[in-house]
């Protein structure tokens, strides 16, 4: 719901990417009409992950998606799973402060918006340590999607203690013990195994969840 903040963590070139994109095609037909999935991109260029997005969407490989388009097929295809061919705005964000970020979101109308990633955001560079600087960032993230009425959902990296885990557990989270997890509503790792049998397998864990329906199980 508006106001919620949720966090998904995976190690690098685990897949966060991959299950963002897919999930986003689901998100974003439950958003009002007006509004969009803004998706602020820090990590590399946002052309990588665009296509990636259409992939998700459309259930295609690469090769699919290049005939498609092609055949001007493409656009019409996604626009009918999505709602509006601009309804998933993927915006690099690279060097950005926060305050530009919130000027960003706000000017896109945002139902739902994909921090990717939170720890890259400039503006909290005075606080004394490298975890207390995170978790005003994840903070303010937080207090951002509450006071404009819209989802949040970061992406982190999951820390070198949690390499090849299946189950990740809740302090294993990229350069925070305790920050970042208490700013959020739920946090869900995409484990995996240092295993070439099982590069394709990945476990999902949800250590925290503060939105679980009463009287029912965490």
């Amino acid at each position: 719901q508006p106001g919620d903040f949720g966090i998904v963590a995976a190690r690098p070139d685990k897949g966060k990417t991959s299950f963002i994109a897919s999930e986003c095609t689901y998100w974003a037909p439950q958003l009002k009409p007006e509004q969009n999935v803004v998706w602020l991109n820090n990590e590399g260029p946002c052309k990588r992950i665009i296509p990636r997005i259409y992939q998700a969407a459309l259930k295609l490989t690469r090769t699919k998606l290049v005939e498609f388009s092609n055949r001007k097929l493409l656009k019409p295809m996604y626009e009918k799973m999505v709602g509006r061919i601009d309804k998933i705005r993927v915006i690099d964000i690279h060097g950005m402060d926060n305050y530009s970020v919130q000027q960003l979101v706000e000017a896109n109308n945002a139902g739902l918006v994909i921090y990717d990633m939170v720890d890259n955001i400039r503006g909290f560079g005075d606080a004394a340590r490298t975890d207390l600087g995170l978790e005003r960032m994840y903070q303010w993230a937080r207090e951002f999607a509450v006071s404009h009425d819209h989802v949040a959902v970061a992406t982190s990296q999951i820390s070198a203690d949690g390499d090849g885990m299946q189950y990740p557990t809740l302090g294993m989270l990229k350069d925070s013990k305790t920050g970042k997890q208490g700013a959020c509503d739920w946090q869900l790792m995409l484990g995996s195994v240092n295993d070439p049998g099982f590069d394709n397998q990945r476990w999902i864990g949800l250590p925290k969840n503060k939105l679980h329906i009463d009287s029912g199980p965490k």
